[in-house]
């Protein structure tokens, strides 16, 4: 009986704690973490015996899990073993010795947080480890996309509407969270509300999680720890993987992945090292820490979040040229894309290891799309600047920081869907300002974190547009390579629908915001900074009417997703044939 019913009895013992206890567990001490962070701030009675009785029961349900493991999935879970061994032994010990109520009325949070945290950081383990049953399926890579966005917003949204995210006496409305959210995952910056004086520490914390998942993307990173902690990517996986952060060869979408994850941590990691050593010593060590990690993700994530009242046209930044020019940094190297850098990576690496090893090693070449970007940002970045300068400084008495030299740039650089701003947007001049606007639409490059029409839209755009005025009977030259018709031929129907949808938000912008007395130039500016997720404001937004707001959150999200996956995923595709008709011109001019 033993040998027979002994193996169906643990099979079914087994089902239930990984689908029932281990998410259990995991919800309930989400539930006491939360509460924790944004209700009361303290651990109270039922948070102490609620964790300490899930703790218990998680330490028991992953040690008879674990002792049902074959080795090699033993030696997996290694980590997760020794830590739930912590967990059930602490909690144990903390019930055995029956620890009376501190005289201040609340438990201790330290050991409690600990166990919230391992057995919550567990049950995602669990969710991501299962998660390839999900995506085995035939799911379109933009649905997958949008929804993982728009679940994100949702839960973001739900966390900034917590008392303790706030400062005490504000509440947060239910539209001001959910356009925040919006703003931080989409990257954009637009703010509603100031997030230095509205939001608490813990609202920031939580605006700074938002940022960098909507930076990196939830997607991105659920595939990245599956790779980590589990066995790797199935075949369906990379292919849903590939065509999401634009990477065509199935080999290396593991390697681009886990080089977009590195990337990004050690780029950040080394800008808040910077803008921590560049800033004031005035300010204490916490608040320091904290303002240099958060501008350091903002800036990389080309988010223009700020945690500084006037945002970087505060006493803080005036005249810092180690701010700026680190931010300028961590924002180009964000806007390039994952491709263009690893690119880049590659072809130095190469080249360092043919200097050092000889001519054995063979010459990488850098690929036309890495070229094209470069170029193309260079162009903008130099042009841009030469353009403010002689708007705002020749032309117009327009406000400094650093120099006009430094806020050119900087303000060239910030406007391609970064959102920073050095100086006082209010003050600066009529033709900068449309200067600006054309610099946001155009935005950062693909497979990065910027927004906007993007660089080789606008650059193969116009090539095809010239190429088609000359009656060109070749396609397009680009570094000694031929880019294809059809290529082009997308990029400018990218660039009629993009301009189809501004024009359209725009006569809807007007006839929400009638009677408000804003002119057009500032709504257009604003909705463009919205659609291109760059974050600069004429100091308009805050105050935008219900149906303003709420449209500027639908073009943060378009823009994020981008116009032509949210239109390829949402509109039916024409699977009919080719008719077969007799073919017949039509005259155009």
């Amino acid at each position: 009986m033993k040998g027979s019913n002994g193996p169906i009895e643990d099979t079914a013992c087994l089902k239930i704690c990984r689908k029932v206890v281990h998410p259990l567990s995991g919800l309930v001490t989400a539930a006491c973490l939360l509460e924790f962070i944004g209700w009361s701030g303290a651990i109270t009675d039922w948070q102490h015996w609620c964790t300490t009785l899930t703790g218990i029961g998680f330490g028991l349900e992953r040690g008879w899990v674990f002792r049902k493991l074959n080795p090699r999935g033993m030696e997996r879970k290694r980590l997760e073993m020794h830590v739930a061994f912590g967990i059930l032994v602490f909690l144990v010990s903390l019930v055995l010795l029956v620890l009376p109520r501190p005289a201040s009325g609340d438990w201790p949070p330290g050991g409690h947080v600990f166990v919230q945290i391992s057995v919550l950081v567990s049950a995602l383990a669990s969710v991501v480890f299962h998660q390839t049953r999900y995506t085995a399926r035939a799911f379109h890579p933009g649905m997958v996309l949008i929804g993982s966005f728009f679940l994100i917003i949702v839960a973001g949204c739900l966390l900034l509407k917590m008392p303790l995210c706030v400062v005490p006496g504000a509440t947060c409305s239910w539209l001001d969270a959910i356009f925040t959210s919006t703003s931080a995952v989409c990257v954009t910056g637009l703010a509603v509300q100031n997030t230095a004086t509205f939001f608490s520490p813990t609202g920031q914390t939580v605006i700074l999680l938002l940022i960098q998942i909507g930076g990196l993307g939830i997607m991105t990173l659920t595939f990245f720890a599956a790779v980590v902690l589990f066995e790797g990517l199935s075949l369906h996986d990379r292919l849903l993987l590939g065509k999401m952060i634009q990477e065509n060869r199935l080999a290396r979408v593991g390697e681009t992945l886990a080089f977009i994850v590195i990337l990004t941590f050690v780029c950040e990691s080394v800008g808040a090292v910077v803008l921590f050593l560049g800033m004031d010593g005035a300010t204490d060590f916490g608040t320091r820490v904290f303002d240099a990690v958060f501008h350091s993700v903002s800036a990389f994530c080309n988010a223009g979040f700020s945690i500084f009242p006037d945002g970087l046209a505060s006493g803080v930044v005036n005249g810092n040229w180690i701010w700026q020019v680190c931010i300028m940094a961590l924002i180009i190297i964000g806007g390039l894309g994952s491709l263009v850098n690893e690119d880049l990576t590659l072809w130095a690496t190469a080249k360092v290891k043919r200097k050092i090893m000889g001519h054995d090693i063979p010459r990488r070449r850098l690929r036309v799309h890495t070229r094209l970007v470069l170029t193309i940002t260079l162009a903008l970045v130099v042009g841009g600047a030469a353009v403010i300068m002689a708007t705002e400084y020749l032309l117009w008495n327009g406000p400094k920081n650093g120099g006009t030299v430094l806020t050119a740039f900087f303000h060239s650089v910030t406007a391609r869907t970064a959102g920073f701003n050095t100086v006082p947007m209010q003050q600066i001049g009529p033709l900068t300002i449309q200067a600006l606007m054309i610099l946001m639409i155009i935005g950062g490059s693909p497979g990065g974190t910027a927004g906007g029409l993007r660089t080789t839209v606008a650059a193969i755009g116009l090539a095809q547009l010239w190429n088609q005025l000359r009656m060109g009977p070749g396609g397009i030259v680009a570094f000694n390579r031929t880019i294809p018709r059809e290529t082009g031929t997308q990029a400018l129907g990218l660039i009629v629908l993009v301009g189809l949808w501004l024009v359209a938000n725009f006569v809807i912008f007007q006839i929400l915001e009638t009677g408000s007395g804003v002119s057009e130039t500032k709504l257009l500016f604003e909705l463009i900074s919205a659609f291109a997720t760059v974050g600069l404001s004429l100091d308009l937004t805050p105050m935008l009417t219900d149906g303003g707001k709420i449209l500027m959150v639908v073009n943060m999200f378009v823009g994020r997703i981008g116009l032509l996956t949210v239109c390829a995923t949402l509109l039916p595709r024409n699977s009919r044939p080719a008719p077969g008709k007799p073919a017949e011109n039509i005259l155009l001019t």
